[in-house]
């Protein structure tokens, strides 16, 4: 491989096999169920990095289950908790935990914005020929299959007009190890602003619904501790069917740099220095 071709690899693994194009990435026609809720104090803590608070007195989480008919990553389902949470003055909904059932969706998760994706089995149902309980959507979350770690449930009671919906950007923490005993060689909090157009009816009518929602983190994982954000109270449930791009993201902290102003280090490098 020569200098030319080295550089116009855009991911792992380079030269023809590459995993993923540089973005954007093209997402039409995505179903989401998404419930906003309350959560203890301590959980939530426990799962912002440094530098970020909970932007409300009473912590404000939303969970979400989403199923991709077409992307360009394929389809896949992705399930993942938001915390909303504050940095330097700027509300934002902060992501510690997201699965998804598509590997390259996960590397490239992973490596441009640094969502904390793993592998998981997720399932969407709700009442067809031959099922009882039809007015209720169902969105499972099983690592692994037979361990549920999230239950979602929802009913499309009435339409809900998208301008009551927030628009915050959302944040995540990129880190990725050294291949060397020390700091992380990257170590950022990264944010991505997505606009996500609502499809609409034959008649105009935006997709979206708010109805009766209820979301259980149903393990007491030590390896996917999503119980941490448990509700505490459900506040709202939505379903739309969105559009959407994914793009670059942009870096606004450096744990790196203000870790060279100020001596910090991570456990493996002190560790290392003992």
């Amino acid at each position: 491989m020569d200098q030319a071709a080295f550089n116009a690899s855009f991911s792992l693994p380079i030269g023809p096999g590459v995993a993923y194009p540089p973005p954007p990435y093209t997402y039409r026609g995505v179903e989401d169920i998404f419930i906003a809720y309350e959560a203890d104090p301590a959980g939530v803590e426990a799962l912002l990095p440094p530098g970020l608070t909970a932007a409300d007195e009473t912590p404000v989480c939303i969970a979400w289950g989403r199923w991709i008919p077409f992307s360009a990553f394929g389809p896949y389902h992705e399930a993942y908790v938001m915390i909303r949470a504050s940095l330097d003055g700027e509300t934002y909904l902060y992501q510690p935990f997201i699965f998804t059932d598509n590997e390259i969706p996960l590397v490239a998760g992973r490596e441009i914005w640094g969502y904390a994706k793993k592998l998981a089995v997720m399932e969407r149902s709700s009442g067809g020929a031959g099922q009882p309980f039809g007015e209720q959507m169902l969105f499972t979350v099983e690592r692994p299959r037979g361990h549920r770690i999230m239950t979602m449930s929802f009913v499309a009671d009435r339409l809900f007009d998208p301008a009551g919906l927030e628009d915050l950007p959302v944040l995540s923490t990129r880190l990725i190890p050294n291949a060397e005993p020390g700091p992380p060689s990257v170590a950022q909090l990264v944010r991505l602003d997505v606009e996500a157009p609502m499809n609409r009816s034959a008649d105009g009518t935006p997709k979206l619904w708010t109805g009766r929602a209820s979301v259980t983190m149903d393990a007491q994982s030590q390896v996917d501790p999503w119980h941490l954000l448990a509700p505490t109270r459900i506040i709202q449930g939505w379903f739309g069917v969105f559009d959407f791009d994914l793009g670059y993201g942009k870096v606004v902290h450096d744990y790196l740099a203000e870790g060279a102003a100020t001596g910090v280090t991570n456990g493996a490098a002190a560790r290392a220095a003992t």
